[in-house]
């Protein structure tokens, strides 16, 4: 399942006793959120900014490939080789540093998913060993309880019987 903002923002956890803290729960996760807002927020600017150059790219292009031939080659000043090779450099650039953000994001969101995922397993481990112990606890108690009620009835039996010989000899 793909983490979106939506999810963080939506995600609910069941209270339990002795669980974790839910106001700290919740901080952790609106950190988790800011995180990925921003990141979000710089990927799409540097895909803005990709596809602007881009387009720029394409433009120039075009009007080059528009032009008409002339008899003699177009002299190309070392101005304009320089202004063709800067603009590829930073646009190259920009890709390079949009790929290197988004793998980042990438990681950086895995990093949170596991451990969400290793919090989540102790939770669980936590609650199963917590309700083994009451189920243990609740077994011995039920038994004590019918060695109680079975000590009880034996009482109460040999009295009835105590009282069934007053009787016959009154």
């Amino acid at each position: 399942m793909a983490i979106t903002l939506d999810t963080i923002v939506n995600k609910v956890f069941k209270v339990v006793k002795n669980g974790y803290d839910n106001n700290e729960v919740e901080a952790f996760l609106d950190e988790i959120l800011e995180e990925m807002e921003n990141r979000e927020a710089e990927t799409e600017k540097l895909k803005a900014q990709v596809a602007a150059l881009t387009k720029e790219l394409d433009q120039a292009k075009a009007q080059l490939a528009a032009r008409p031939a002339q008899a003699v080659a177009p002299v190309q000043t070392a101005a304009d080789r320089h202004n063709t090779e800067s603009f590829e450099l930073v646009l190259s650039k920009a890709k390079g540093a949009y790929e290197e953000i988004v793998a980042a994001a990438d990681v950086r969101a895995e990093e949170i998913v596991s451990k969400a995922n290793e919090e989540a397993a102790g939770i669980r481990a936590n609650a199963q060993a917590q309700i083994a112990d009451l189920t243990d606890k609740l077994a011995a108690l039920r038994k004590q309880t019918s060695d109680y009620y079975a000590s009880l009835k034996k009482i109460v039996d040999a009295q009835t019987a105590s009282m069934d010989q007053i009787k016959k000899l009154l």
